[in-house]
């Protein structure tokens, strides 16, 4: 399975492939922080803990706990990933997102940052679910991923034998009354430009978690 390839190396290939580029990165324009301001602002927000599911090394996590005063939590498959962000500082474990070691409800916002285009295909019900057991009711969830109005699947770059998959990720949430999708930006990979290279779509999702509307 793709999630064991990650935990037993994968991941920590590709935390020395990025590192450097993730160091420069620029967290006041990045479009997960931008939509994490626009929640703060809402006076629907109770202000709890925020996970981020593919947290790598915890960079961003640590700038919205410097910035936004926010008590941050991740989980990434990546060992070096999450040692370089508790030597930081920031509160990291190692894991996948179909197994979060968090107690229910416990979580105001939950962002998945760029990792469900690696997950596998079996598990997208499981990690559906654990997401939705450590989301609190009125909770908001912020997805950022690979974006393509139809399921399509390529071969990995980086290693043999692993699949990049690209989808419309909100369908894993919004066929349950209780979410609303409420923000939905797309955009080209690396960038805020628009693009007609479906392959190079990236989307920004937010949605938000509301049992009281059932």
């Amino acid at each position: 399975m793709q999630k064991n390839i990650f935990k037993d190396g994968e991941g920590d290939a590709w935390f020395e492939r990025n590192h450097k580029a993730i160091m420069n990165r620029q967290f006041d324009t990045d479009s997960i922080v931008k939509a994490i301001e626009k929640i703060s602002s809402s006076q629907n927000v109770r202000g709890g803990g925020l996970l981020e599911i593919g947290c790598g090394e915890g960079r961003r996590l640590a700038w919205l706990s410097d910035h936004m005063k926010m008590e941050c939590y991740g989980i990434e498959p990546s060992s070096k990933a999450v040692e370089a962000a508790c030597a930081s500082g920031v509160n990291a474990v190692q894991g996948t997102a179909d197994r979060l070691p968090y107690r229910d409800g416990l979580f105001d916002v939950v962002v998945f940052g760029f990792c469900l285009y690696l997950c596998d295909r079996e598990d997208l019900f499981r990690v559906a679910s654990e997401a939705d057991r450590v989301l609190n009711d009125q909770g908001w969830l912020i997805i950022h991923d690979f974006y393509s109005p139809v399921p399509t699947r390529r071969d990995y770059h980086h290693k043999a034998g692993i699949y990049s998959y690209k989808m419309d990720y909100r369908t894993l949430f919004e066929w349950h009354p209780s979410y609303t999708c409420f923000a939905h930006e797309v955009f080209s990979h690396g960038q805020s430009a628009l693009t007609d290279d479906k392959y190079e779509w990236v989307a920004t999702s937010v949605l938000r978690k509301n049992m009281q509307d059932e």
